[in-house]
């Protein structure tokens, strides 16, 4: 259903998925001379970095299909409340990832400089606990209205 809050906040947070699959984590300066790296989720261009980007991508492409269940399970109230903490994780994964590139691989590579779409997970937890806040209100008017009864 389109019309709920929570549906709308699940859209929104498919479209930054979107975007910050398409736009570069940030960039590697060398330490000498040579061509600066630009970092997307998947890959690096511009140097040869001994670090696999590609759980960066699965972690974000994982919340597609649970985003997706979620909206699709606007009856089951409560599995769309673990799968946006299934989104949530898979967020923070993305984070924990990408700090463990850039203490040590980066680090030895270059200076990592942080951009924009580094900050678009953040503001996709921040989308998926919004949409939880809103499944979890519906759950109490639900069983309120039940009580009442």
């Amino acid at each position: 259903m389109l019309q709920r809050k929570q549906t709308l906040f699940l859209l929104a947070a498919i479209i930054v998925t979107a975007v910050c699959l398409c736009q570069p984590v940030g960039t590697i300066e060398p330490q000498g001379m040579g061509t600066w790296g630009v970092v997307y989720s998947l890959f690096v261009t511009g140097l040869e970095v001994p670090f696999h980007m590609w759980p960066l991508f699965v972690l974000l492409v994982i919340t597609y299909p649970v985003a997706i269940m979620a909206i699709a399970l606007y009856r089951k109230r409560k599995t769309q409340a673990r799968l946006c903490i299934w989104a949530v994780a898979c967020n923070v994964l993305w984070y924990a990832y990408l700090l463990f590139g850039i203490l040590t691989v980066f680090r030895q590579t270059g200076t990592f400089h942080i951009k924009f779409a580094a900050g678009l997970p953040l503001i996709n937890i921040i989308l998926y606990l919004l949409a939880r806040k809103g499944i979890m209100d519906d759950e109490r008017l639900v069983r309120s209205a039940d009580r009442i009864r």
